[in-house]
């Protein structure tokens, strides 16, 4: 019988769909979520494929469907529409969806690039490389990603560099991102600009390229960020966490003490994890203020991988410091609360055996580098940043992309 002949259920096409556009969504937060494991990752990959081929099996009669959401949907969904016409063996589909993206702006061309990306470029790569060398900047860095992606773009630096300098910070970003996959360097002047952007999402995007290339700068900046440590230079003083050496101990007390920074220091003290650090988040772990509380009971299991939870909740005051009404307080978020006995006695347990070491993650020392048991054992945003200390410091000479692709594989 052919291919798409028998007789299917809409309703379960569309919940093939809208599940595989809900868990893609998931999988884009867990690739740096402290709370997955490469097999928890895994898992959610296989669903998203387990999906795919629920769509695929329906053959052509799912594309009514999807073409329709391709024209009139957004978000999430325009993505999983595109991303399994990508995948139909027929070239009409594919090349809907090239149409659809050579001719997209805004949140749509994001998500259409983003489908492009991960899915198959059978029939359809040529297309993207003349959008790459013949569109306008926005569209040729989108064509870029894609290209880089599927190991197919063919760039030199300065293809990369005009990217960094365009108007549209969009494409700025896309530019750091670009340059971070290939590591391409840019000049001094072009970073430092970056650095004073107002925009955090481009500052960070600049910093974290300039870490993967591999830029001393990068660390030099943290640092001095650290001096006089805000909360508008989290993104900075965070790289001082993952790329910070052991001489780098008392800036970090510094940060960690730092109560202007809020809870977000103990994710800092996570990031960098230096056992010398633990009275003040043992302390941290006590603390009223129930996000301060929380934030550091998960940087202690970041650093030692054991689980402190107390089992009791709680509801986080507003980010202005207001006091809710009776209906707000319905719709305030909750955190699980940490038991610092707990915790006081794990501790004491574990520091004559980790106490030395210069940077503590989930019980490891990854000062000394990890086999492939210790790094399975890693969550996705520990990976990371592993990967990209690193990347940084001569040891590893991967690219991030390596950390995006699909599938990851256990």
């Amino acid at each position: 019988m052919a291919a798409g002949s028998l007789t299917f259920i809409p309703d379960v096409l569309e919940e093939h769909l809208e599940e595989l556009a809900f868990l893609w969504g998931r999988r884009r937060s867990a690739l740096r979520d402290p709370d997955y494991r490469i097999r928890e990752f895994s898992d959610l990959e296989e669903r998203i494929t387990a999906h795919l081929k629920g769509i695929l099996a329906v053959g052509d009669m799912a594309l009514p469907l999807l073409e329709e959401t391709l024209a009139e949907g957004d978000g999430l969904d325009l993505f999983a529409a595109a991303y399994s016409l990508l995948h139909f063996g027929s070239d009409t589909p594919r090349a809907r969806v090239l149409d659809a993206f050579s001719s997209a702006g805004g949140e749509r061309l994001d998500y259409l690039r983003e489908a492009l990306c991960f899915a198959p470029l059978a029939g359809i790569q040529h297309r993207i490389e003349e959008l790459f060398r013949s569109g306008g900047t926005v569209m040729a860095a989108a064509a870029a990603q894609v290209l880089a992606f599927h190991s197919a773009l063919r760039a030199n630096t300065g293809d990369i560099v005009r990217f960094l300098h365009d108007e549209e910070p969009t494409v700025r970003i896309q530019g750091w991102r670009l340059a971070g996959f290939l590591g391409v360097r840019a000049d001094p002047k072009t970073y430092a600009a970056a650095v004073r952007e107002t925009d955090p999402g481009l500052r960070s995007a600049a910093l974290e390229s300039g870490a993967w290339c591999g830029e001393p700068g990068v660390l030099a900046v943290a640092r001095r960020l650290a001096e006089s440590p805000s909360t508008d230079s989290l993104d900075g003083l965070y790289m001082l966490a993952v790329l910070g050496a052991p001489e780098d101990y008392r800036l970090m007390q510094a940060v960690a003490s730092c109560a202007e920074l809020g809870p977000d220091r103990f994710r800092l003290v996570g990031a960098y994890g230096h056992p010398g650090l633990m009275p003040l988040l043992l302390e941290a772990l006590a603390s009223d203020d129930a996000a301060t509380a929380s934030t550091a009971g998960a940087a202690f299991t970041k650093m030692t991988s054991l689980d402190v939870e107390s089992g009791d909740r709680a509801s986080l005051t507003p980010a202005d410091g207001s006091e809710p009404d009776e209906f707000e307080a319905e719709f305030l978020d909750e955190v699980m609360l940490p038991d610092p006995e707990k915790a006081r006695f794990y501790w004491e347990a574990l520091e004559p055996k980790v106490g030395h070491a210069p940077r503590l993650c989930r019980g490891y020392d990854v000062s000394r580098g990890l086999d492939r048991v210790a790094f399975a054992a890693l969550d996705m945003q520990s990976r990371w940043e592993v990967c990209m200390r690193a990347r940084y410091n001569g040891a590893w000479d991967g690219s991030p992309l390596s950390l995006e692709v699909f599938p990851q594989g256990r």
